[in-house]
């Protein structure tokens, strides 16, 4: 089962109000310029011995500004008061705040940081090991599976270095872990008309780009239209 809430409404974010408390250990994990999107996780002990246990994914949307750590031993979110809220706001003169942005107190051990954001929120469940995050999911509109945390802009901060790859490829294929770094490989796609209609496949898979243009250079030369793309693997 998984569990999830979402804030952004005038009357969910009352100033003063805690919005979230868990005793749990939380990290930092993503950030996307995409919509400033600022992903925190929490991975949770199973309760019952031999069951996973739940991950809780957090997340501030669009983050404005962010004054905070990348770790947390228990964390309480609640939103700022009013004399708080001026106060952040008044620190950044630079930036334009609109009526939207709170101000979101993250307390933990004693101390207090803060993120300025439209909405916050959150989901708690199984998180399977092919996926990074409950925050991105695959579309059918763009059928590529999601090999990060968070979708848009790719920092490129988990590119799998090329000895992790070959590590993983070594690796026994039934060992159960989330693969969260990745490299690209470079498909050659080929278009050829047929009586019954376009036929489209794959003519072969390479791992630097330049043998692929080199591939494509021989098949496009024998007059079939041909072209790279480039896909993630997960590590």
């Amino acid at each position: 089962m998984t569990d999830s809430t979402w804030l952004n409404r005038g009357h969910q974010l009352i100033p003063g109000k805690e919005v979230f408390r868990s005793e749990r250990r939380f990290h930092l994990l993503a950030y996307s310029a995409s919509h400033g999107q600022l992903l925190m996780r929490s991975t949770g002990q199973p309760d019952t011995p031999g069951e996973p246990g739940t991950t809780i994914d957090l997340l501030f949307k669009p983050a404005i500004v962010v004054k905070m750590r990348d770790d947390y031993r228990g964390l309480a979110i609640r939103c700022a008061t009013a004399a708080e809220s001026a106060q952040v706001k008044a620190d950044y003169t630079s930036v334009s705040f609109g009526e939207e942005d709170h101000v979101f107190v993250l307390e933990s051990q004693g101390e207090s940081d803060y993120v300025v954001a439209m909405a916050v929120g959150w989901t708690e469940g199984i998180l399977d090991l092919s996926r990074q995050s409950f925050f991105n999911d695959f579309h059918p509109a763009t059928p590529i599976w999601p090999y990060q945390p968070l979708g848009g802009i790719d920092a490129g901060l988990n590119i799998a270095s090329a000895q992790e790859l070959i590590d993983t490829l070594m690796v026994e294929e039934n060992t159960t872990i989330r693969r969260e770094r990745h490299r690209y490989v470079y498909v050659v796609m080929t278009r050829v008309i047929r009586s019954g209609g376009p036929d489209v496949k794959g003519a072969g898979v390479f791992l630097a780009r330049v043998d692929a243009e080199e591939a494509q250079a021989v098949i496009t030369a024998n007059s079939v239209e041909c072209w790279i793309e480039e896909l993630p693997i997960a590590v």
